[in-house]
């Protein structure tokens, strides 16, 4: 994959898994959910920014 693709991909992967459909299954836990989507989220960020940063 190359660069701009991997960020492409990140911000789609970002942009279903806060959408209401994943949201709703999660609802009795969303605190749980909201939490580790955006830790698991933030370091798949900060590994493609490393491995492809310049």
């Amino acid at each position: 994959m190359r660069n701009a693709e991997l960020w492409v991909f990140i911000f789609i992967l970002g942009l279903l898994g806060l959408n209401w459909p994943l949201l709703e299954i999660f609802y009795v836990n969303i605190v749980a959910y909201l939490f580790v989507f955006w830790l698991l989220l933030i370091a798949l960020v900060a590994v493609a920014s490393y491995k492809y940063g310049k």
